[in-house]
């Protein structure tokens, strides 16, 4: 009996198979067979209604299945659906091949690298990207980065000759998981070919912390190499970049398109290749697709480049790219290096250079150390402001002695600018200017400053500093051994005259010292917000500040440990959280004065004169003379408002006076005595409360 004879049973036994089936495959091979067995017309066209039903149930049953990804899946028009199911028969099936495009030295165009990027093979002419939007919806990134690994190192593997030794970068997506059997096979791959494979992950990836971690901690065990792709395309930032800790940062094509027009591009630019550099970091240009782009971020000092105007993807392996293409950098790469394209200047090891001659020929920068160690002197007219600045290369072993230079910067920038592992003694003769910038010095190098001259620093911008390095920052071994005078003028939301904001070695051995400060938060001399130990001897200090919080000597957020002897200083503060000598937020202060002269008047909300502001405070006073007036809200003479203090006096000469309304009996322990030789006098709204004088 055919199945027309009985056409209940004839459907029933159909919806009981299809209502089985989990694929299209599966539904067109059971309605095949139905068919076959089926010549009425009629009939015929139930089967094409049922087939349609049943291929749009699957599709609904796999919405379903798909949590998280349901409103995007249902959301597809019919052209996306068979787009999908296309990108899921590609990875089903892994039709995927890799076209290679070379990554270029920016020095001489020859071939560094190679980046491997998946194609995948369909009439439908799909890109990567579609394979990895509906990867992403469909929960199959891991696939895609299984079948990405495998595929590309066997494709190394295969072609070792090939490449010639040089590095695949490999595009990985950090957020996807894989198994452990998937692990171990790709990281078997990665170990034999660790001299070769380079890890790329974007940016902006959505991988959790521990991920990352465990993916950078499988890459240092192996020594393969990662690089960080599309830096700058979205919120970027030195914590981002620095959580990767990659041997490349690619930076993103939307950064350097018309790069050459834009000088807040240029500037940006600049600055990544500059941390990059100061990292152990290459820094790739990626997208390059002009001449004018590529000459752009060869002056700006990238060390790779990758685009379409170098070479393109590629399914060969090529050798070389065009000799023209490789010419053209040659030259752009020698034009950096001239310094024509940045109006720098290289100075000789040992070199006179005129400031005159330099604005003349519209010279901004004058590089030393380019040419090796040296002696460099740059001499001028003090009346003339050049707008010429310096930056010293890293590694430089040697001296700058300045002559009536007037020296200029813009941004923020340093007018003199050291590089990392540097021992440099600036010398000082005449009168010496900065405008806008002062001297950086990173933790890694060393400055000294010498001579009879003097120095006058300038600075007007949101955070500043004089002579260190900026918020956030430790600063190298600062050594003051000059007989002149150093005067830095500062106005600012946030800065340190000398120091930093994260600290470091600070040695004062002689010199004369005038520091105003006007800004927000601000620190004369000292670490912003870590622990500060200094030695300050044989010099006179003048600081005048009006801030809202900050120190003249010491520290902000941190500890202080301060000897001051052979020193005249004088302090004027005024503001409203405040410290002459000390600390505002930290749990300590040691100050020791001897054979000193020091002067303290301080008008505060709340302020101390010599004090850990929240803390304790021990203060040693020797053959020195002290003067301190201290007014305000809450205003104390020395010590903190925890009440911790000692003191030791010693042949020394003593008298503090407070202005306040304050309720001064929690503070002042008027029954213990301090240990005191010499004079010691501390007034009290006109109330002597210590009166003591003895031998």
């Amino acid at each position: 009996m055919g199945r027309s004879d009985n056409t209940y049973l004839w459907l029933h036994e159909l919806f009981g198979e299809i209502s089985k089936v989990s694929s299209d495959e599966e539904l067109s091979a059971v309605m095949l067979r139905y068919q076959e067995e089926n010549n009425d017309k009629d009939m015929s066209a139930v089967l094409q209604d049922i087939s349609s039903m049943t291929k749009e149930l699957l599709f609904l049953r796999k919405i379903k299945l798909l949590s998280g990804n349901d409103h995007k899946l249902s959301a597809l028009s019919s052209d996306e659906r068979r787009e999908l199911e296309e990108a899921e028969k590609i990875i089903d099936e892994n039709r995927f091949e890799y076209y290679f495009q070379p990554i270029v030295n920016a020095s001489d165009g020859e071939i560094y690298s190679y980046e491997a990027l998946m194609r995948p093979k369909s009439s439908m002419k799909l890109g990567p990207g579609h394979i990895l939007k509906y990867a992403g919806m469909t929960d199959r990134l891991s696939d895609i980065e299984r079948f990405t690994f495998l595929n590309v190192l066997r494709i190394i593997d295969e072609n070792k000759e090939k490449f010639g030794g040089k590095m695949v970068f490999i595009n990985s997506i950090p957020e996807a998981k894989l198994n452990v059997d998937d692990l171990r096979a790709i990281s078997r791959l990665l170990l034999k070919h660790s001299d070769t494979a380079v890890i790329e992950m974007t940016e902006q990836s959505e991988a959790d912390d521990d991920s990352l971690e465990n993916m950078k901690e499988r890459c240092r065990n192996m020594g393969v190499r990662i690089a960080v792709d599309d830096y700058g395309s979205g919120y970027s930032n030195v914590s981002n970049l620095l959580k990767y800790m990659p041997n490349y940062v690619k930076i993103d094509r939307s950064l350097l398109s018309d790069i050459q027009n834009s000088p807040k591009k240029r500037h940006f630019v600049r600055e990544i290749i500059q941390f990059c550099h100061d990292n152990d970091i290459l820094a790739l240009a990626e997208g390059i697709e002009t001449a004018e782009e590529l000459h752009a971020v060869i002056l700006l000092g990238a060390d790779l480049i990758q685009g379409f105007y170098t070479a393109k993807p590629s399914p060969d392996i090529v050798e070389t790219i065009p000799y023209d293409i490789k010419h053209m950098i040659s030259r752009y790469h020698q034009e950096r290096e001239d310094g024509r394209g940045q109006q720098m200047y290289f100075a000789d090891s040992h070199e006179h250079i005129y400031l005159e001659r330099m604005m003349k020929s519209n010279i901004k920068k004058v590089m030393v150390g380019t040419k090796g160690n040296g002696a460099v002197t740059l001499s001028g007219d003090a009346s003339t402001d050049t707008q010429v600045n310096i930056v010293i290369e890293k590694n430089y072993c040697g001296s700058v002695t300045l002559i009536n230079a007037w020296l200029a910067n813009t941004g923020n920038r340093p007018c003199i600018d050291i590089g990392e592992n540097c021992d440099v003694k600036l010398i000082l003769n005449g009168d010496n200017t900065f405008d806008m910038g002062g001297i950086r010095v990173p933790q890694s190098s060393r400055l000294t400053i010498q001579g009879e001259g003097r120095l006058t620093i300038n600075l007007d911008s949101t955070e500043y500093y004089g002579i260190g390095n900026g918020i956030g920052i430790f600063h190298g071994d600062l050594i003051f051994e000059q007989s002149g005078r150093i005067t830095i003028n500062a106005n600012g939301q946030t800065g340190v005259a000398i120091g930093s904001g994260s600290g470091g070695n600070i040695f004062i051995k002689q010199g004369q010292y005038r520091i105003k400060l006007r800004s927000d938060v601000g620190l004369g001399i000292g670490s912003m917000y870590t622990n500060c130990k200094m030695f300050i001897h044989d010099c006179d200090i003048g600081i005048e500040a009006t801030l809202a919080r900050g120190v003249a000597i010491g520290s902000i957020g941190g500890t202080s440990d301060i000897d001051i002897y052979k020193t005249s200083a004088k302090i004027f503060l005024t503001g409203l959280e405040l410290v002459g000598i000390g600390a505002v937020g930290g749990e300590s202060s040691r100050l020791c004065l001897h054979d000193a002269s020091t002067i303290i008047n301080i008008n505060g909300e709340r302020c101390s004169a010599i004090a850990a502001l929240e803390g304790s405070t021990e203060f040693a006073i020797e053959r020195a003379a002290l003067r301190v007036d201290s007014s305000g809200v809450q205003a104390l003479g020395i010590g903190g408002f925890t009440g911790d203090i000692r003191i030791s006096q010693s042949t020394a000469d003593t008298h503090i006076k407070v202005e306040t309304p304050m309720d001064m009996s929690k503070y002042l322990k008027t029954d213990e005595t301090p240990e005191i030789s010499g004079r010691f006098l501390f007034t009290v709204n006109g109330e002597d409360i210590y009166s003591i004088h003895n031998s």
